[in-house]
């Protein structure tokens, strides 16, 4: 019976690693089960929109939008670090990983105390009472910290090729909590009372880290790099960081001059079509990260060409397979989406017509951050940034004093589609010859 047991285990340990299908479920499964994070995101803005109402829950809504788009900022772009680097530093072993790790999170841990002291000095500049710092405006600062810590632990999980812990950690334990947490408390809270919950939710995210079975990642949570590794990392994590940064600017400006020049309500509404449109951009993402250690090694290849574009492809194929229903649903029923936060939220119908559009083009276009860091052109992406920046903050500055939050969707729109299409062509320019690639930067 034992034999017979083992020789079954063979044979199916032998046709799923050869079973196309089999391949296929395994590389989806992730994306499965971050869809249900996603699903749980979903439900919890619906909560708090109709606990809170359009008006009450516009603060909410702009704050975790700010952080959820700076948490890439406050990591300094250490999570694609610790994706690239971490499948190299396997061969050294478990110690050497979780070093490694305790680096990059001691180091996004002082990028994001100074980001939020500026988060708290711009709570202070722009509150409209007269009563000063108070205990909420504290709250800011550790949720991006736990946000960038969280970003982290799931791209290292990630680049140990396990996907579907690095959801678990890096995403669905924090969500989970959150829409618990609003489940149970949010109804009659204030705006700042689910702020606190939402933080509290990825504090407890981040130091989940040390319950995880891959041990690599458990020790230490915090390290203290030496001066020299300390200055390495950031000057590697520099390229990285500016890319997150002005694609961060790039939404964080245009809806600072909405939230100013528009009503709360107006603000609400277009906050809660773009947290629509982002469910989609971190299914497409957690689909490309799968393929991203793929790529990392296929780039280090004498001519790495053919073997990076099928896996480019694929990628492409998969995450276009799996957002085109809801995509489609988006784009074909925008109001009857948007009226699941409430009746008054149907009014921000046009606006998310045109983000899933944007959205569309990019997954057809493909994973171009992906492919640009995977082969060592990080120093591109940053200057596709700033050109994203400037391009998104010029158009929402002068479209939104005609056409509201639609003007601020359009400028992004076309700032966002433009700066994946020039990438893309820039790494075909580079990759047409051997000789024309660049050397990967950043081995450990």
């Amino acid at each position: 019976m034992k034999a017979a047991l083992l020789t079954t285990h063979s044979f199916a340990a032998r046709w799923l690693s050869g079973n196309p299908l089999a391949s296929l479920f395994r590389t989806l499964m992730p994306s499965a089960l971050r869809m249900s994070g996603a699903a749980l995101q979903f439900l919890s803005t619906v909560i708090v929109a109709r606990a809170l109402g359009d008006e009450s829950s516009a603060a909410f809504f702009f704050w975790s939008s700010v952080l959820m788009t700076s948490g890439p900022i406050a990591s300094y772009g250490l999570e694609q670090i610790a994706l690239r680097s971490v499948p190299r530093l396997q061969e050294q072993g478990a110690a050497a990983i979780g070093t490694f790790l305790g680096h990059l999170r001691f180091i996004s841990l002082m990028v994001s105390l100074l980001l939020g002291i500026g988060l708290i000095v711009f709570e202070l500049v722009t509150e409209q009472s007269d009563q000063g710092l108070q205990t909420w405006h504290l709250m800011p600062p550790i949720a991006l910290a736990s946000i960038a810590l969280c970003l982290i632990n799931g791209e290292a999980l990630k680049g140990l090729s396990r996907p579907m812990m690095a959801v678990v950690f890096g995403h669905l334990i924090p969500v989970s909590l959150f829409c618990l947490l609003i489940i149970l408390f949010a109804r009659g809270a204030p705006s700042a009372g689910v702020l606190a919950l939402y933080t509290f939710s990825y504090f407890l995210g981040a130091i989940a880290i040390r319950f995880c079975p891959a041990r690599e990642c458990r020790r230490p949570l915090v390290a203290i790099p030496s001066a020299r590794k300390f200055r390495e990392t950031l000057r590697e994590g520099f390229p990285v960081c500016c890319v997150n940064l002005f694609g961060a600017m790039g939404f964080i400006l245009p809806l600072a001059i909405l939230e100013v020049t528009r009503p709360a309500a107006e603000v609400a509404y277009i906050t809660t079509a773009f947290r629509i449109s982002i469910l989609c951009i971190v299914l497409s993402a957690a689909i490309h990260g799968v393929f991203a250690p793929v790529m990392s090694r296929a780039a280090l290849l004498p001519d790495p060409r053919r073997a990076l574009f099928r896996v480019y492809g694929k990628a492409v194929l998969i995450t276009l397979g799996t957002l085109a229903i809801p995509l489609a649903i988006g784009i074909g029923m925008p109001g009857t989406v948007m009226s699941i936060f409430g009746e008054s939220f149907r009014n921000g119908a046009d606006a998310l017509r045109l983000l899933l559009i944007a959205q569309l083009i990019t997954v057809c276009i493909g994973p171009v951050p992906q492919l640009l860091l995977m082969t060592g052109h990080a120093s591109m992406l940053a200057v596709l940034g700033v050109l994203k920046l400037i391009t998104g903050v010029v158009l929402s500055a002068l479209l939104i004093p005609h056409y509201g939050g639609v003007g601020m969707v359009i400028g992004m729109g076309i700032a966002f589609v433009a700066e994946e299409i020039v990438g893309l062509g820039y790494a075909l320019a580079k990759l047409r010859r051997p000789a024309n690639a660049e050397a990967p930067t950043g081995q450990p």
